[in-house]
Parts: structure tokens; C-alpha cells; sequence
């Protein structure tokens, strides 16, 4: 795990409880370190089978990484999120209210990302109504 990761919690301690990715710099080197983690816990065999995949809720400018048109530009984070995706480690969700600032429609995402109205208030309903943890 890198530095700037969440305190490293034992295996047992995990169970089934949700677990959301903390991207607070809102930049495409942010997400990939997100995702690196979640592969990291993965392999390690930190995820318990039956927890539910860690979230990504993606908001602001970098939501730009998952539109189709930029795969090339973003073509790694964008392989590791689609294979961490179809292993169910990691939901990746964006906001349409970021893809519609952008000018751009839920159509122009990836096929294995889904949509939020608005990704704070989603980010904000994990952690207080559904007690979901920032790893």
C-alpha cells in the first residue's frame, strides 16, 4: 500500500463491509492510485468473499478518463478499472451532473461504468446512510 492509503486493516476486520475509494485530488494519477490499492487488496486477499465491491464514486474533471473518446489517453486506468470491474472489485460510478458539465452523455461512458445524479450527495449517502469506510 502506498503512503497515502487508509491505516492497513487485517484481513478479519473487513467481513462484508463497504469500503469507498478516497480521491480527493480529483486527477487522473489520483483514480490510478485508488485503483492500484483496490488491486493490491485484491490479490493480497484482503477482500472477503461476499463483501461488496469497493465504490468509486468519480466526480469533477477527472470523470473525463472513462469517456470513450479518451481511452487512448487513458487507456491503463482505464484496462485496470475495466478488469477490476468485471472481477466485481470495484464499482465504478460516475457523476452525470460532471459528465453533463463536460458536455457529454452516460452514452459516451464506458460500457462497465454506471451514473450518479450528482457524485458528492452519492459519496455522502455510502458514508451516513450506508456506513460504507474511505480505504
Amino acid at each position: 500500500m502506498d503512503s497515502l492509503a487508509a491505516p492497513a486493516l487485517a484481513v478479519a476486520e473487513l467481513g462484508e463491509q463497504g469500503y469507498l475509494a478516497r480521491i480527493d485530488l480529483n486527477s487522473p494519477a489520483d483514480v490510478e492510485s485508488a485503483l492500484l490499492r483496490a488491486e493490491s487488496w485484491f490479490h493480497s486477499g484482503k477482500l472477503a468473499p461476499g463483501q461488496p465491491p469497493l465504490a468509486f464514486v468519480i466526480h469533477g474533471p477527472e470523470v473525463a478518463i472513462f469517456f470513450r473518446e479518451n481511452y487512448q489517453k487513458y487507456r491503463p486506468i482505464v484496462d485496470l478499472a475495466a478488469k477490476l470491474s468485471a472481477f466485481e472489485v470495484v464499482d465504478v460510478r460516475v457523476c452525470e451532473t460532471s459528465t453533463s458539465n463536460l458536455d457529454h452523455t452516460r452514452g459516451h461512458l464506458q460500457p462497465f461504468v454506471d451514473t450518479v445524479p450528482f457524485g458528492p450527495a452519492e459519496i455522502e449517502r455510502l458514508v451516513s446512510e450506508e456506513n460504507y469506510l474511505y480505504f
